[in-house]
């Protein structure tokens, strides 16, 4: 396998591979939201349900109330339980978001070596049509010299 290919087969390995963690952070990212969606509906239904028994706290039965207290303990822990989990989803989206700007760096640190190595291929054919036309022209030059075209000035 030339240079040429292997690079080229390295950038296309690169690029599936951080495509692959571009979609595995996809995938983080909307477990991390349908996760917070979650948490928010669990605060608002505390938040509703503590308006809502509050605003009648005198009027139901004390065996009711505690009912409701108790009620309110899971659910508070129910929100602290979701809360981690919002945690961890977020840490789980910043280690995929990490992954994918270190492979989107090697992507890009292969496309410069790519860019390098046309670079130095294009200076060298350059270099070697330039060789060729002087060489073209010196013999040209000695043609037309041995033929007497062309004077000798100096």
């Amino acid at each position: 396998m030339s240079d040429k290919q292997g690079i080229h087969l390295a950038i296309e390995l690169a690029t599936q591979r951080r495509d692959a963690l571009a979609q595995c952070l996809g995938l983080a990212r909307q477990q991390w939201v349908s996760a917070q969606m979650q948490l928010d509906q669990l605060e608002s239904y505390a938040q509703e349900s503590t308006a809502r028994w509050g605003a009648q706290a005198g009027r139901h039965h004390p065996e009711l109330m505690r009912h409701h207290y108790q009620f309110m303990e899971r659910l508070v822990q129910a929100i602290q339980m979701q809360t981690g989990i919002v945690g961890e989803h977020a840490g789980h989206v910043a280690r995929e978001a990490a992954q994918v700007r270190e492979a989107e760096a090697r992507l890009e640190a292969l496309r410069q070596v790519q860019a390098q190595r046309d670079r130095e291929q294009l200076a060298l054919t350059m270099r070697r049509e330039q060789k060729q036309s002087d060489e073209m022209a010196a013999a040209q030059y000695r043609r037309l010299r041995a033929a007497g075209r062309v004077g000798v000035t100096g």
